[in-house]
């Protein structure tokens, strides 16, 4: 059966091969200066599809503002001829 040496004996193992390796060539061992570590950027979260169809509205909105265009509600027959919002209103929602 083999006998396997000890984590103590691999480290006194290791020790001296590494200190006849650096007497030998001292030039063996390259120090590097540490490195900085890279600065975290705050979280931003990612537009959602609501979002992204919210602000789509608004800009269209704008578009029409600036072009003189309005959108005005329909009468409809059961509000007795008051103005009432519903989705036919706005065709691209």
């Amino acid at each position: 059966m083999l006998n396997r040496p000890d984590k103590d004996a691999l480290r006194a193992m290791l020790e001296s091969q590494v200190q006849e390796k650096l007497r030998v060539d001292p030039e063996a061992v390259t120090t590097y200066a540490a490195q900085h570590e890279p600065e975290r950027k705050p979280y931003t979260s990612k537009p959602t599809v609501q979002d992204k169809a919210f602000e789509k509205e608004l800009d269209q909105m704008r578009a029409d503002a600036a072009a003189g265009v309005m959108h005005k509600p329909m009468h409809d027959q059961t509000t007795g001829g008051k103005p009432s919002l519903k989705l036919d209103d706005y065709p691209d929602l």
